[in-house]
Protein backbone atom coordinates (compact mmCIF):
# COMPACT_ATOMS: atom_id res chain seq x y z
CA UNK A 1 0.00 0.00 0.00
CA UNK A 2 1.24 3.61 -0.77
CA UNK A 3 1.24 6.34 1.64
CA UNK A 4 -1.21 8.39 -0.62
CA UNK A 5 -3.89 5.56 0.05
CA UNK A 6 -2.95 5.05 3.63
CA UNK A 7 -6.01 6.46 5.72
CA UNK A 8 -6.30 4.93 9.44
CA UNK A 9 -9.08 5.37 10.96
CA UNK A 10 -8.79 7.36 14.66
CA UNK A 11 -11.98 7.62 15.82
CA UNK A 12 -12.75 4.22 17.75
CA UNK A 13 -9.30 4.42 19.55
CA UNK A 14 -9.25 5.52 23.33
CA UNK A 15 -7.03 8.08 24.62
CA UNK A 16 -5.64 11.30 22.71
CA UNK A 17 -5.28 11.71 18.95
CA UNK A 18 -1.68 11.43 18.58
CA UNK A 19 -1.40 8.46 20.41
CA UNK A 20 -3.95 6.59 18.14
CA UNK A 21 -2.16 7.99 15.30
CA UNK A 22 1.12 6.68 16.61
CA UNK A 23 -0.58 3.14 17.15
CA UNK A 24 -2.15 3.10 13.65
CA UNK A 25 1.41 3.84 11.96
CA UNK A 26 3.24 0.93 14.40
CA UNK A 27 0.90 -1.66 13.04
CA UNK A 28 1.26 -0.44 9.54
CA UNK A 29 4.58 -0.56 9.67
CA UNK A 30 4.38 -4.20 11.32
CA UNK A 31 1.86 -5.71 9.08
CA UNK A 32 3.72 -4.62 5.89
CA UNK A 33 0.63 -2.09 5.16
CA UNK A 34 3.85 0.64 5.00
CA UNK A 35 7.22 -0.72 4.13
CA UNK A 36 10.31 0.23 5.17
CA UNK A 37 11.67 3.14 3.88
CA UNK A 38 8.10 4.49 2.98
CA UNK A 39 8.56 8.33 2.86
CA UNK A 40 5.71 9.98 5.03
CA UNK A 41 3.94 12.67 4.02
CA UNK A 42 4.39 16.68 5.75
CA UNK A 43 2.47 16.81 9.00
CA UNK A 44 0.50 19.20 7.56
CA UNK A 45 -0.66 17.37 4.76
CA UNK A 46 -1.29 14.44 6.99
CA UNK A 47 -3.32 16.69 9.28
CA UNK A 48 -5.94 17.80 6.62
CA UNK A 49 -6.40 14.67 5.30
CA UNK A 50 -7.04 13.26 9.05
CA UNK A 51 -8.94 16.22 10.00
CA UNK A 52 -6.93 16.94 12.84
CA UNK A 53 -4.10 19.60 14.13
CA UNK A 54 -0.35 19.73 12.72
CA UNK A 55 0.33 19.31 16.71
CA UNK A 56 -1.15 15.86 16.90
CA UNK A 57 0.73 14.72 13.97
CA UNK A 58 4.21 16.24 15.44
CA UNK A 59 3.49 14.12 18.49
CA UNK A 60 2.72 11.24 16.87
CA UNK A 61 5.91 11.10 14.51
CA UNK A 62 7.73 12.23 17.87
CA UNK A 63 6.37 8.97 19.69
CA UNK A 64 6.72 6.52 16.60
CA UNK A 65 10.48 8.02 16.33
CA UNK A 66 10.78 7.31 19.96
CA UNK A 67 9.58 3.85 19.60
CA UNK A 68 11.71 2.93 15.86
CA UNK A 69 9.02 3.13 13.95
CA UNK A 70 9.60 6.16 11.82
CA UNK A 71 13.38 7.52 11.55
CA UNK A 72 13.75 11.53 10.30
CA UNK A 73 16.35 12.47 8.09
CA UNK A 74 17.02 16.96 8.24
CA UNK A 75 16.30 17.95 4.72
CA UNK A 76 14.71 14.37 3.06
CA UNK A 77 11.50 14.11 5.86
CA UNK A 78 10.55 10.89 8.28
CA UNK A 79 10.24 7.17 6.54
CA UNK A 80 9.20 4.12 8.30
CA UNK A 81 12.24 2.81 9.58
CA UNK A 82 13.70 -0.90 8.75
CA UNK A 83 12.84 -3.42 11.69
CA UNK A 84 15.59 -3.48 14.53
CA UNK A 85 17.73 -6.69 14.72
CA UNK A 86 16.70 -8.48 17.91
CA UNK A 87 18.24 -7.21 20.84
CA UNK A 88 21.36 -9.48 22.41
CA UNK A 89 20.51 -10.84 25.39
CA UNK A 90 21.79 -8.51 27.98
CA UNK A 91 25.00 -9.81 29.88
CA UNK A 92 24.77 -9.77 33.82
CA UNK A 93 26.25 -7.32 35.99
CA UNK A 94 28.15 -9.70 38.52
CA UNK A 95 30.20 -12.30 37.81
CA UNK A 96 30.48 -15.17 39.87
CA UNK A 97 33.74 -15.16 41.62
CA UNK A 98 36.18 -17.68 40.37
CA UNK A 99 38.48 -17.94 43.61
CA UNK A 100 35.78 -17.70 45.91
CA UNK A 101 35.96 -19.66 48.93
CA UNK A 102 39.67 -19.29 48.71
CA UNK A 103 41.88 -22.05 47.79
CA UNK A 104 39.58 -23.58 44.91
CA UNK A 105 41.15 -22.40 42.27
CA UNK A 106 44.30 -21.26 40.94
CA UNK A 107 42.76 -18.02 39.14
CA UNK A 108 43.44 -14.75 40.86
CA UNK A 109 39.68 -12.67 40.25
CA UNK A 110 39.97 -9.10 40.07
CA UNK A 111 37.02 -8.15 38.15
CA UNK A 112 34.91 -7.19 41.06
CA UNK A 113 35.78 -5.59 44.16
CA UNK A 114 35.74 -7.32 47.09
CA UNK A 115 35.45 -5.67 50.55
CA UNK A 116 36.99 -6.99 53.83
CA UNK A 117 35.73 -9.32 56.37
CA UNK A 118 35.55 -6.67 59.43
CA UNK A 119 33.25 -8.87 61.16
CA UNK A 120 29.90 -7.22 59.15
CA UNK A 121 28.25 -10.81 59.32
CA UNK A 122 28.30 -11.22 63.15
CA UNK A 123 27.46 -7.37 64.08
CA UNK A 124 24.56 -8.03 61.28
CA UNK A 125 23.47 -11.38 62.76
CA UNK A 126 23.65 -9.69 66.39
CA UNK A 127 21.49 -6.78 65.15
CA UNK A 128 19.07 -9.16 63.47
CA UNK A 129 18.58 -10.92 66.60
CA UNK A 130 17.74 -7.95 68.46
CA UNK A 131 14.96 -7.34 65.35
CA UNK A 132 13.08 -10.37 65.08
CA UNK A 133 12.16 -9.67 68.82
CA UNK A 134 10.15 -6.29 67.77
CA UNK A 135 8.03 -7.65 65.22
CA UNK A 136 4.98 -7.11 65.36
CA UNK A 137 1.73 -7.25 63.49
CA UNK A 138 2.75 -4.34 60.78
CA UNK A 139 4.76 -6.86 59.18
CA UNK A 140 1.54 -8.45 57.62
CA UNK A 141 0.64 -5.66 56.19
CA UNK A 142 1.81 -3.37 52.64
CA UNK A 143 4.91 -0.51 54.07
CA UNK A 144 2.91 2.71 53.85
CA UNK A 145 4.98 5.24 52.66
CA UNK A 146 6.05 7.10 56.03
CA UNK A 147 6.65 3.80 57.38
CA UNK A 148 10.19 4.25 56.72
CA UNK A 149 10.47 7.58 58.28
CA UNK A 150 12.84 6.12 61.30
CA UNK A 151 15.39 4.66 58.84
CA UNK A 152 15.46 7.91 56.48
CA UNK A 153 15.56 9.87 59.78
CA UNK A 154 19.08 7.55 60.56
CA UNK A 155 20.11 7.54 56.58
CA UNK A 156 19.71 11.33 56.93
CA UNK A 157 22.25 11.36 59.74
CA UNK A 158 24.50 9.22 58.04
CA UNK A 159 25.02 11.66 55.30
CA UNK A 160 25.54 14.60 57.55
CA UNK A 161 29.27 14.12 56.84
CA UNK A 162 29.35 14.49 53.08
CA UNK A 163 29.16 17.73 51.26
CA UNK A 164 25.93 17.17 49.79
CA UNK A 165 24.02 21.30 50.53
CA UNK A 166 20.78 20.88 52.66
CA UNK A 167 19.53 17.24 53.59
CA UNK A 168 16.14 17.05 54.21
CA UNK A 169 14.29 13.29 55.47
CA UNK A 170 11.61 14.54 53.01
CA UNK A 171 14.28 14.39 50.05
CA UNK A 172 15.33 10.56 50.64
CA UNK A 173 14.31 7.99 48.79
CA UNK A 174 15.41 4.20 50.31
CA UNK A 175 16.30 1.65 48.06
CA UNK A 176 17.16 -2.05 47.00
CA UNK A 177 20.61 -1.25 46.54
CA UNK A 178 22.62 1.96 44.31
CA UNK A 179 21.50 0.09 40.78
CA UNK A 180 18.10 0.08 41.88
CA UNK A 181 18.34 3.48 42.82
CA UNK A 182 19.91 4.47 39.03
CA UNK A 183 17.12 2.54 37.47
CA UNK A 184 14.73 4.35 39.90
CA UNK A 185 15.85 7.72 38.33
CA UNK A 186 15.81 6.90 34.78
CA UNK A 187 11.86 6.00 34.91
CA UNK A 188 10.99 9.31 36.59
CA UNK A 189 13.18 11.54 34.57
CA UNK A 190 12.84 9.66 30.76
CA UNK A 191 8.81 9.81 31.44
CA UNK A 192 6.95 12.12 28.50
CA UNK A 193 10.58 12.67 26.33
CA UNK A 194 12.78 11.44 23.93
CA UNK A 195 14.61 8.28 25.79
CA UNK A 196 18.06 9.57 25.85
CA UNK A 197 20.44 9.59 28.47
CA UNK A 198 24.10 11.13 28.03
CA UNK A 199 26.97 8.99 29.65
CA UNK A 200 30.35 9.06 30.26
CA UNK A 201 32.71 7.67 27.34
CA UNK A 202 33.58 4.96 29.40
CA UNK A 203 31.11 3.84 31.92
CA UNK A 204 29.80 1.69 34.87
CA UNK A 205 27.90 -1.06 33.22
CA UNK A 206 25.10 -0.57 35.76
CA UNK A 207 23.76 2.45 33.85
CA UNK A 208 24.29 1.45 30.36
CA UNK A 209 21.73 -1.72 31.50
CA UNK A 210 18.81 0.49 33.26
CA UNK A 211 19.22 2.50 30.07
CA UNK A 212 18.20 -0.21 27.85
CA UNK A 213 15.67 -1.59 30.54
CA UNK A 214 14.35 2.33 30.16
CA UNK A 215 14.55 1.68 25.71
CA UNK A 216 16.52 4.76 26.00
CA UNK A 217 19.43 5.36 24.08
CA UNK A 218 22.54 6.25 25.56
CA UNK A 219 25.00 9.09 24.14
CA UNK A 220 28.57 9.27 24.82
CA UNK A 221 30.38 12.12 26.24
CA UNK A 222 34.13 12.39 25.76
CA UNK A 223 36.17 12.16 29.22
CA UNK A 224 39.81 13.72 30.09
CA UNK A 225 41.83 13.73 33.76
CA UNK A 226 38.76 14.87 35.34
CA UNK A 227 36.16 12.98 33.85
CA UNK A 228 33.32 14.36 32.06
CA UNK A 229 34.51 17.55 29.47
CA UNK A 230 31.67 20.16 30.02
CA UNK A 231 32.65 21.70 26.60
CA UNK A 232 31.77 18.30 24.84
CA UNK A 233 28.38 17.77 27.31
CA UNK A 234 27.45 20.98 26.11
CA UNK A 235 27.62 20.10 22.48
CA UNK A 236 25.62 16.59 23.18
CA UNK A 237 22.86 18.55 24.88
CA UNK A 238 22.17 20.83 22.06
CA UNK A 239 22.88 18.55 19.64
CA UNK A 240 20.60 15.56 20.86
CA UNK A 241 17.58 17.35 23.06
CA UNK A 242 18.65 14.91 25.59
CA UNK A 243 17.78 16.19 29.21
CA UNK A 244 19.25 13.47 31.54
CA UNK A 245 23.29 13.01 32.34
CA UNK A 246 24.84 10.31 34.34
CA UNK A 247 27.82 11.07 36.16
CA UNK A 248 30.52 9.84 38.22
CA UNK A 249 32.44 12.92 39.66
CA UNK A 250 34.65 11.92 42.73
CA UNK A 251 36.10 8.37 41.31
CA UNK A 252 34.96 7.93 37.99
CA UNK A 253 34.04 4.10 37.29
CA UNK A 254 36.79 2.83 35.33
CA UNK A 255 39.34 5.59 34.77
CA UNK A 256 39.20 6.33 38.52
CA UNK A 257 39.52 10.70 37.65
CA UNK A 258 38.33 12.61 40.46
CA UNK A 259 36.62 16.00 39.51
CA UNK A 260 37.75 19.10 41.02
CA UNK A 261 35.31 21.95 42.31
CA UNK A 262 35.63 23.86 38.98
CA UNK A 263 35.15 21.47 36.83
CA UNK A 264 31.74 20.52 38.79
CA UNK A 265 31.07 23.91 38.89
CA UNK A 266 31.36 23.99 34.79
CA UNK A 267 29.52 20.83 34.56
CA UNK A 268 26.37 22.18 36.82
CA UNK A 269 26.42 25.92 34.45
CA UNK A 270 26.05 23.36 31.30
CA UNK A 271 23.20 21.60 33.10
CA UNK A 272 21.42 24.77 33.83
CA UNK A 273 21.84 26.14 30.60
CA UNK A 274 20.05 23.40 29.13
CA UNK A 275 18.35 22.46 31.93
CA UNK A 276 19.47 19.24 32.31
CA UNK A 277 18.99 16.92 35.04
CA UNK A 278 21.94 15.12 36.76
CA UNK A 279 22.51 11.65 38.33
CA UNK A 280 25.16 11.59 40.46
CA UNK A 281 26.51 8.14 40.98
CA UNK A 282 28.93 8.36 44.36
CA UNK A 283 28.32 4.29 45.17
CA UNK A 284 32.17 4.47 44.58
CA UNK A 285 32.83 8.16 46.28
CA UNK A 286 36.12 8.19 48.48
CA UNK A 287 34.95 8.36 52.64
CA UNK A 288 34.15 11.71 53.46
CA UNK A 289 36.85 13.91 54.64
CA UNK A 290 39.02 17.26 54.88
CA UNK A 291 39.77 18.80 51.29
CA UNK A 292 36.31 16.55 49.30
CA UNK A 293 34.91 19.04 46.71
CA UNK A 294 31.03 19.81 46.87
CA UNK A 295 29.44 16.88 45.58
CA UNK A 296 26.91 17.85 42.62
CA UNK A 297 23.97 17.80 44.59
CA UNK A 298 25.27 20.38 46.63
CA UNK A 299 26.15 22.55 44.24
CA UNK A 300 22.90 22.02 42.21
CA UNK A 301 20.12 21.11 44.60
CA UNK A 302 17.28 21.73 41.78
CA UNK A 303 17.95 19.41 39.61
CA UNK A 304 20.69 16.93 41.25
CA UNK A 305 19.53 12.91 41.81
CA UNK A 306 22.28 11.68 44.50
CA UNK A 307 22.93 8.03 44.31
CA UNK A 308 24.95 6.05 46.99
CA UNK A 309 24.77 3.23 49.10
CA UNK A 310 26.12 0.51 51.80
CA UNK A 311 27.46 -2.08 49.44
CA UNK A 312 30.75 -0.44 49.13
CA UNK A 313 31.37 0.45 52.74
CA UNK A 314 29.84 -1.84 54.83
CA UNK A 315 28.60 -4.96 53.13
CA UNK A 316 27.44 -5.48 49.19
CA UNK A 317 24.75 -8.42 50.16
CA UNK A 318 22.73 -5.99 52.36
CA UNK A 319 21.57 -4.50 49.32
CA UNK A 320 20.47 -1.10 51.08
CA UNK A 321 20.48 2.32 48.37
CA UNK A 322 19.70 5.52 49.48
CA UNK A 323 18.57 8.23 46.93
CA UNK A 324 18.80 11.69 47.56
CA UNK A 325 16.17 13.37 45.16
CA UNK A 326 16.19 16.93 44.14
CA UNK A 327 14.60 19.76 46.26
CA UNK A 328 11.06 19.21 47.03
CA UNK A 329 11.38 15.77 44.72
CA UNK A 330 11.50 13.21 47.36
CA UNK A 331 7.51 12.35 47.55
CA UNK A 332 7.54 11.99 44.07
CA UNK A 333 10.46 10.06 44.39
CA UNK A 334 9.18 7.43 46.97
CA UNK A 335 5.92 7.04 45.35
CA UNK A 336 7.75 5.81 42.30
CA UNK A 337 9.74 3.42 44.90
CA UNK A 338 6.21 2.15 45.83
CA UNK A 339 5.35 1.61 42.32
CA UNK A 340 8.05 -0.23 41.50
CA UNK A 341 8.75 -2.88 44.56
CA UNK A 342 5.53 -1.60 46.95
CA UNK A 343 8.66 -0.38 49.92
CA UNK A 344 11.54 -2.38 51.27
CA UNK A 345 11.18 -4.80 53.58
CA UNK A 346 10.49 -3.84 57.32
CA UNK A 347 13.46 -6.34 58.21
CA UNK A 348 15.75 -4.52 55.86
CA UNK A 349 14.73 -1.07 56.70
CA UNK A 350 14.71 -1.77 60.40
CA UNK A 351 18.24 -3.79 60.33
CA UNK A 352 19.98 -1.04 58.51
CA UNK A 353 18.27 1.56 61.27
CA UNK A 354 19.75 -0.13 64.09
CA UNK A 355 23.28 -0.23 62.07
CA UNK A 356 23.54 2.93 61.93
CA UNK A 357 21.60 4.11 65.04
CA UNK A 358 23.96 2.38 67.08
CA UNK A 359 27.32 3.35 65.12
CA UNK A 360 28.16 -0.24 63.91
CA UNK A 361 27.56 0.85 60.49
CA UNK A 362 30.25 4.05 60.78
CA UNK A 363 33.26 1.74 62.85
CA UNK A 364 32.18 -0.88 60.44
CA UNK A 365 32.93 2.00 57.48
CA UNK A 366 36.32 3.18 58.93
CA UNK A 367 37.55 -0.32 59.45
CA UNK A 368 36.71 -1.42 56.10
CA UNK A 369 37.99 2.26 54.56
CA UNK A 370 41.91 0.97 56.91
CA UNK A 371 41.82 -2.52 55.40
CA UNK A 372 41.13 -1.07 52.10
CA UNK A 373 44.09 1.89 52.42
CA UNK A 374 46.15 -1.04 52.95
CA UNK A 375 45.59 -2.90 49.75
CA UNK A 376 45.86 0.60 47.41
CA UNK A 377 49.11 0.89 49.71
CA UNK A 378 50.38 -2.69 48.37
CA UNK A 379 49.26 -2.25 44.90
CA UNK A 380 50.87 1.57 44.26
CA UNK A 381 53.99 0.32 45.96
CA UNK A 382 54.02 -2.87 43.22
CA UNK A 383 52.41 -0.37 40.07
CA UNK A 384 52.56 3.05 40.74
CA UNK A 385 55.64 3.73 38.66
CA UNK A 386 53.29 2.24 35.55
CA UNK A 387 50.91 5.28 36.08
CA UNK A 388 48.36 3.51 38.01
CA UNK A 389 45.40 5.85 38.96
CA UNK A 390 43.46 5.57 42.30
CA UNK A 391 41.20 6.97 44.78
CA UNK A 392 41.46 7.30 48.67
CA UNK A 393 39.32 3.99 50.28
CA UNK A 394 38.10 3.08 46.64
CA UNK A 395 39.03 -0.56 46.16
CA UNK A 396 39.22 -0.05 42.16
CA UNK A 397 42.18 0.66 40.09
CA UNK A 398 43.13 1.83 36.56
CA UNK A 399 45.90 0.94 35.17
CA UNK A 400 46.77 3.02 31.71
CA UNK A 401 48.36 0.60 29.29
CA UNK A 402 51.92 1.64 27.27
CA UNK A 403 51.40 2.37 23.30
CA UNK A 404 52.43 -0.92 22.95
CA UNK A 405 49.95 -3.24 24.28
CA UNK A 406 46.62 -3.42 23.77
CA UNK A 407 43.59 -3.81 26.10
CA UNK A 408 42.10 -7.23 25.34
CA UNK A 409 45.33 -8.58 24.49
CA UNK A 410 46.68 -7.37 28.21
CA UNK A 411 43.53 -8.99 29.48
CA UNK A 412 44.25 -12.30 27.52
CA UNK A 413 47.45 -12.77 28.61
CA UNK A 414 47.31 -12.00 32.87
CA UNK A 415 44.14 -14.83 32.16
CA UNK A 416 47.07 -17.05 30.99
CA UNK A 417 49.06 -15.62 34.07
CA UNK A 418 46.49 -16.61 36.14
CA UNK A 419 44.73 -13.11 37.09
CA UNK A 420 41.34 -11.46 35.62
CA UNK A 421 41.15 -8.19 34.94
CA UNK A 422 38.55 -6.04 32.95
CA UNK A 423 39.50 -4.13 29.53
CA UNK A 424 38.29 -0.38 28.61
CA UNK A 425 35.90 -2.38 26.08
CA UNK A 426 33.55 -4.00 29.14
CA UNK A 427 32.75 -0.40 29.45
CA UNK A 428 32.46 1.73 26.51
CA UNK A 429 29.51 1.46 23.97
CA UNK A 430 29.66 0.74 20.50
CA UNK A 431 31.67 4.18 18.55
CA UNK A 432 33.83 5.07 21.74
CA UNK A 433 37.17 5.58 20.94
CA UNK A 434 38.91 3.13 23.86
CA UNK A 435 41.78 4.18 25.62
CA UNK A 436 44.10 1.21 26.34
CA UNK A 437 43.86 0.76 30.41
CA UNK A 438 42.03 -1.81 32.66
CA UNK A 439 40.47 -2.00 35.38
CA UNK A 440 41.78 -3.69 38.32
CA UNK A 441 38.97 -4.61 41.41
CA UNK A 442 40.73 -5.63 44.59
CA UNK A 443 39.61 -8.81 46.39
CA UNK A 444 40.04 -7.28 50.15
CA UNK A 445 39.36 -10.75 51.57
CA UNK A 446 41.89 -12.58 49.58
CA UNK A 447 45.51 -13.09 51.45
CA UNK A 448 47.33 -10.25 51.30
CA UNK A 449 50.43 -12.42 50.25
CA UNK A 450 48.26 -13.89 47.29
CA UNK A 451 46.91 -10.39 46.25
CA UNK A 452 50.32 -9.53 46.09
CA UNK A 453 51.64 -12.36 44.05
CA UNK A 454 49.08 -11.18 41.09
CA UNK A 455 49.40 -7.39 41.16
CA UNK A 456 53.49 -7.96 40.62
CA UNK A 457 52.46 -10.50 37.84
CA UNK A 458 50.24 -7.82 36.45
CA UNK A 459 53.46 -5.50 36.46
CA UNK A 460 55.59 -7.87 35.16
CA UNK A 461 53.28 -8.02 32.13
CA UNK A 462 53.37 -4.66 31.81
CA UNK A 463 57.55 -3.90 31.89
CA UNK A 464 57.26 -6.80 28.96
CA UNK A 465 56.46 -7.10 25.26
CA UNK A 466 53.49 -7.94 23.90
CA UNK A 467 54.78 -10.72 21.65
CA UNK A 468 57.44 -11.71 24.48
CA UNK A 469 56.82 -16.28 24.79
CA UNK A 470 55.52 -15.98 21.81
Amino acid sequence: MGIEDWQPDLTGQPGPKFRALANALREAARSGQLAPGTRLPPMRDLAWRLKVTPGTVARAYQVAAAEGVVESHVGRGSFIAAPRPPRPAPQPLLYESLDHPAGQSDLVDLRIPQLPDCGQARVLARHLTALAADLDADLLDYTPLSRDQDCRDAATDWLGGRALGPVLRGDLVLTHGGQHAITLVMAITLADQAPQVMVEALTYPGIAHAARLMRARTLPVALDDQGMVPEALDRVARASGARLVCLTPSAQNPTLAGMGEDRRAAIVAVARRHDLQILEDECYAPAPGAGMPPSLRALAPERVWHVTSLSKIIAAGLRFGILLCPEGMGQAGRVAAQHSHMGLSQPITGLVTRLLRSGDGARIAVEVQALVEDRLALAQDILGGAGLRSQPGVPVLWLPLPPRWQAVDFVARAAAAGVIVRPASDFAGQGVALPQGVRIALNCRMPRDRLEVALRSLAQLVASSPDAGD
